[in-house]
């Protein structure tokens, strides 16, 4: 590689403004949600969302956890096809199961 190589690099910053219109507003409250849990295979994930589920008991009377092993494990890295299909299955999955938010990834 030389001086005049130009090489592309993803920004850890996210996407620009006007690109993320797609996303769920922010909830007000986790009370009487219902949140899913989906694992990227990182970090003790067994622990921390065994973890995340008492904190959020603890703090919300009426939350309902859906945990990790009812969605896919969602490894890093792989063809952006394939990202987008599993993104896709476990949305599908969030939706049937009445999820109001997703807890995704976990460390890495």
């Amino acid at each position: 590689m030389t001086m005049k190589d130009k090489i592309g690099v993803i920004s850890p910053k996210g996407l620009p403004p006007g690109l993320t219109n797609k996303l769920s507003p922010h909830l007000n409250s986790l009370d009487g949600k219902t949140i899913g849990e989906v694992y990227n295979n990182h970090f003790r994930g067994e622990l921390m969302f065994h973890t995340y589920r008492q904190l959020f008991r603890k703090k919300f009377d009426h939350v309902k956890i859906i945990p990790y092993d009812e969605f896919p494990i969602v490894y890093v890295g792989g063809d952006p096809a394939s990202q987008k299909k599993i993104a896709r299955e476990i949305a599908a999955i969030a939706k049937e199961k009445g999820c109001d938010a997703l807890i995704t990834g976990n460390g890495g």
